[in-house]
């Protein structure tokens, strides 16, 4: 583990120092905005290839809707693309841009100093969970409530989602219902911005997941979610 702490250390630094050249504002801003992107396009591009062609053939017994979407419709994929980038480059930067007074001033998501060890990591990200999923329950609760389900509908245009539809909302369902909730642990935390890009990376893989469409062998299970949108 300590190796591994190392050798992220070090990739850290080079990000930081080479990349960034120690501007704090340049990679808390557009650094964690290309992150989030860079790891959305690739978490979805497998599953977008699917879609797209309907090939392999083979994956198709993993559909969980098995007579939607395949392949889906190219218009209908370009829209959901449109939004994703429109909510992951606009929104995200808008929010980095206008909180960083704040996170500065609370002094979270610091870019020096060592990286927290193993066992700091896990407690980072079980509190990171923890708020993530009360903000995202409530938070859909609340959106589906009769009065605010119009900020949500847009969400639910799509009875059989694929992997892009996991931000594919308005601009203030994707503030309140997504950039809150996830960000929340890494602020409380006092996050090292490392620790909170590894978060964003893995929310995004996990979402791309839940709303993929393909109950996938060794990954976990989409169906709760799956229903939902077919309801």
């Amino acid at each position: 583990m300590e190796s591994l702490r190392r050798a992220a250390q070090s990739t850290w630094e080079n990000i930081w120092i080479g990349m960034f050249a120690e501007n704090e504002f340049l990679i808390k801003t557009v650094g964690t905005v290309a992150v989030g992107l860079v790891c959305f396009l690739l978490a979805n591009f497998i599953f977008l290839l699917i879609d797209l062609t309907g090939y392999p053939s083979w994956i198709y017994k993993y559909k969980i809707q098995e007579d939607k979407n395949f392949p889906v419709e190219k218009r209908r994929a370009l829209d959901v693309f449109k939004t994703a980038l429109f909510n992951l480059v606009v929104i995200n930067l808008f929010f980095m841009v206008m909180s960083y007074p704040l996170l500065n001033w609370y002094g979270t998501f610091r870019c020096t100093g060592p990286l927290p060890s193993f066992g700091e990591l896990v407690v980072h990200f079980t509190v990171f969970r923890i708020l993530e999923e009360c903000g995202n329950y409530y938070g859909h609760r609340i959106l589906h409530m009769p009065q605010f389900y119009k900020y949500h509908k847009k969400h639910h245009e799509w009875t059989a989602p694929i992997g892009m539809v996991a931000v594919y909302c308005g601009p203030i369902e994707h503030f309140f219902g997504n950039i809150l909730p996830v960000s929340a642990g890494p602020f409380i935390m006092k996050s090292h911005l490392f620790v909170a890009w590894l978060w964003e990376l893995l929310v995004l893989t996990s979402v791309t997941i839940e709303h993929s469409g393909y109950h996938i062998p060794f990954l976990f299970s989409p169906e709760g979610h799956d229903f939902h949108h077919k309801t």
